[in-house]
């Protein structure tokens, strides 16, 4: 246990006294009670990309469309994110799934294919609404490969 912690750039540290949140450090070094603080999570603040798949999904017109999406997140609040939620990713992921089906149910195959790019950002809007829950912005996505199955 060291009294000084040296956090790298582009991260974030929750810190533990006894168990219980008590701050956060930021990129640095700060001073910690040895014994008695310790690190909780560590939180990498940094813009990622992940991908995710669209299977099942239903259009307007009752057919079936698939479609691949690359989304671009970052940590807002490593607050949020070490203790609001289980699994951040998997939540937006979830999340931009669902919001990806109500979104095509309420299109046709002719809509999806000519209007692909405000399906970028309609998704986006509705995936954002979140943000301030899971303590992660959903910066940018990127809907593509979209045919029919």
């Amino acid at each position: 246990m060291k009294a000084v912690k040296t956090v790298p750039e582009g991260m974030e540290y929750t810190i533990e006294r006894f168990g219980k949140y008590t701050h956060t450090l930021t990129a640095g070094l700060s001073v910690t009670v040895p014994f008695i603080d310790r690190v909780g999570y560590k939180v990498d603040m940094r813009e990622r990309k992940f991908n995710t798949e669209f299977s099942d999904l239903k259009t307007k017109d009752n057919a079936e469309i698939y479609s691949t999406a690359d989304i671009y997140v970052s940590v807002t609040d490593s607050y949020k994110v070490a203790y609001a939620t289980d699994n951040v990713d998997q939540t937006i992921r979830q999340k931009t799934e669902l919001e990806m089906k109500k979104l095509v149910k309420s299109m046709t195959v002719k809509d999806i294919t000519s209007q692909a790019d405000t399906i970028d950002k309609a998704l986006l809007a509705a995936i954002n609404q979140h943000e301030s829950t899971w303590g992660m912005q959903v910066r940018y996505i990127d809907v593509h490969k979209i045919y029919p199955v």
